[in-house]
């Protein structure tokens, strides 16, 4: 069978070969009703139907600009560049397919770029005014699915990124240029998507969506499943509060796995009403969740403008008890990114098409402050407690006092080299770094917040400048974008005479020796040297497993004795420890966790700690010289709640403020 038969033996593709008028694409379109017969423009039909076997289908028609009595070469780019990927990450390696047609069903040859694998070439002969994409597309591939802009299926659901499935002609600008979906489901399933489906051309299985810009479609991700429910997030609080109207949608397993706790949809309404108090404005007429509750696909989340991708377990959704850490933030966060960094994006990342390379050094506005925002709502609605966000607050300083890279690497570079950073390093992490331009941008935007509440004796706070920062007016420009220089301004406008410039370059743009911990006293706060382990609790977000002795030998081992880090220049290094030797015993004794704390809490005089290791399949005795006893960075809080500028922080916002 020829590939683009596919299509025409199922059924599901009847485009049109003949074009009855060819429009002119504008961005004044976008929302229009033009649809079906009426539509003469780009499209992409996605056939779903083989999506629980991890295979899509799809055809793009592209109608050709220009001179169309000259035969020419075309080039069509897949998208390099994803929104929301921060780098180079469109999924091209599950292309299983590519067929590409003229108007009248004539293959064409093509050929990629040479040194541009997401670039091909096409050779048009003369007469032709349109082309016709196909393509195969193989799901759930390990190399993606830590990604949420791939495609991803079980037998029972699944989830469709557009983007994983197009290719558009050089030149197209995607915001003017129109795009329509046309999508068809398994038997049986349903979808949501945050695009308007034309209702006269939608059957059981097959979908036809109203046109709307390329950059829209391809940023609307369609979450699909044999079962599915919908709430209703926007509740008269929120309405009160200026919330446009807000869907959550639930796939899952079983139609038992949509039913989500009322505590936990109570929590999500107070969400929006709070997001909406704080950012003051909505650059969306609606907005959806999507949410896959499924044990069949990894944990996984993106950002959209108009909606949000979100895969959790089943057992994590269970109760507010099982929702924690990373899969308590993860709606909260994404939701955030629909006004830091989908609606206000740095300017360098604003581009035109998918395959211009982006400058992505303000990560630290884009993810930091979304961070930030995500856990601050997490706590005004009280998805997370006053003492969950101190123990965060802990965590982050520590492991920002531990990270050795800042010394030749600055937090913007860590922005600036995002996508060779995402997958962190087994060895040695805290040298290279990650993108740490999340959690140290979070501990800068807190600091920004007690700054301005400190300077300003109450009376203004980091909610004054969202509100300023995210203000949006029906059919402004979206993404609308900002640079430094917007970001130092505002914050100068709320406390005229503090040195913004100063701080920005101190914390984000220059290597130092030492992490600075003000921002504890900032708050109140006291972060210490102590001979207690801090008590944070294991499932608290990003509190690593293992033993950490950082602050005394300045290394961490894993449960069962093995070197996970280490830090440079600490008596862990001097011995010559490295990552992945094994400690079997301690000071004569067996390896384990109370032996080590023993030898550690004993330490002193002339008297070094003895370490029997496994170094691979050679064992040998070392001497770690450390005499100073146990030692922890401890953040201890203020001993008045009146000193307590976190509780004034997360305090919820009233609709009267």
């Amino acid at each position: 069978m020829h590939f683009r038969d596919f299509f025409s033996v199922s059924g599901f593709v009847a485009l049109r070969r003949s074009m009855l008028v060819l429009l002119a694409v504008t961005a004044s379109m976008v929302g229009s009703d033009v649809g079906g017969d009426e539509y003469a423009g780009m499209r992409l039909a996605i056939d779903a139907r083989d999506l629980p076997r991890k295979l899509v289908s799809s055809e793009v028609t592209l109608p050709l600009k220009g001179d169309a009595t000259q035969a020419r070469r075309i080039s069509l780019w897949y998208p390099k560049w994803v929104p929301g990927s921060h780098g180079p990450g469109g999924p091209i390696a599950n292309v299983a397919g590519l067929i590409i047609e003229d108007g009248a069903g004539h293959e064409l040859a093509w050929q990629r770029t040479a040194g541009e694998v997401y670039r091909v070439e096409v050779e048009v002969p003369a007469g032709v005014a349109e082309l016709s994409v196909f393509m195969k597309y193989i799901c759930n591939q390990p190399t993606t699915t830590s990604m949420g802009h791939d495609c991803f299926g079980t037998p029972l659901l699944g989830l469709i990124s557009p983007g994983s499935l197009l290719m558009y002609v050089e030149g197209m600008d995607v915001d003017v240029e129109l795009l329509q979906l046309e999508l068809q489901l398994p038997v049986g399933w349903t979808a949501a998507v945050a695009l308007k489906d034309v209702s006269e051309h939608a059957s059981a299985s097959k979908v036809v969506y109203r046109p709307d810009s390329l950059r829209t479609v391809v940023d609307s991700p369609v979450m699909m499943g044999k079962y599915s429910r919908t709430y209703e997030l926007t509740d008269d609080q929120g309405r009160a509060a200026g919330a446009m109207p807000h869907r959550l949608h639930v796939f899952g397993d079983t139609m038992a796995g949509t039913e989500l706790p009322e505590t936990l949809i109570d929590k999500l309404r107070k969400m929006v009403t709070q997001t909406a108090l704080l950012t003051g404005s909505q650059p969306f007429d609606s907005f959806e969740v999507l949410l896959a509750a499924t044990d069949g696909l990894s944990a996984n989340g993106l950002e959209h403008a108009r909606s949000s991708m979100n895969m959790l377990s089943p057992a994590a959704l269970k109760s507010l008890e099982t929702l924690k850490g990373w899969n308590r933030l993860l709606i909260p966060h994404e939701y955030l990114h629909a006004w830091c960094g989908k609606y206000r994006q740095p300017v360098g990342m604003t581009t035109r098409d998918f395959h211009t390379p982006l400058d992505t050094e303000l990560l630290w506005v884009y993810e930091g402050l979304t961070q930030y925002l995500g856990e601050l709502i997490e706590a005004r609605i009280e998805l997370m407690s006053v003492d969950e966000f101190r123990n965060r607050l802990a965590v982050e300083l520590r492991q920002a006092k531990h990270q050795q890279g800042r010394r030749w690497r600055t937090l913007a570079d860590t922005a600036a080299a995002s996508h060779v950073l995402r997958d962190g390093s087994a060895a040695w992490p805290g040298l290279r770094r990650s993108q740490d331009y999340y959690m140290e941008g979070m501990l800068f935007w807190l600091e920004a917040d007690a700054i301005i509440r400190t300077e300003t004796q109450g009376s203004k706070s980091l909610d004054d400048f969202c509100r300023t920062f995210f203000s949006y007016s029906p059919g402004g420009i979206h993404p609308r974008p900002y640079d430094r220089v917007e970001i130092i301004n505002g914050l100068v406008s709320l406390v005229p005479g503090f040195d913004w410039d100063g701080l920005v370059k101190r914390r984000i743009e220059s290597s130092v020796q030492d992490f600075d911990s003000t921002v504890a006293e900032r708050l109140g706060y006291r972060f210490f040297i102590g001979d207690k382990s801090p008590d944070i609790p294991a499932n608290t977000f990003r509190q690593r497993a293992g033993i950490d002795a950082y602050d005394s030998l300045g290394v961490k081992f894993s449960l069962s004795g093995e070197v996970m880090d280490l830090l440079l220049d600490s008596p862990a290094d001097r011995a010559r420890l490295s990552p992945g030797m094994k400690i079997l015993g301690v000071n004569g004794r067996k390896w384990s966790q109370a032996n080590l704390v023993e030898a550690i809490g004993a330490a002193g005089g002339e008297q070094p700690i003895e370490l029997l290791l496994a170094d691979g399949d050679i064992f040998r005795t070392i001497q770690l010289h450390y005499y100073d006893g146990l030692k922890y960075w401890t953040l201890e809080k203020p001993a008045s709640e009146s000193d307590d500028l976190l509780l004034k922080i997360l305090q919820a916002r009233a609709a009267s403020e």
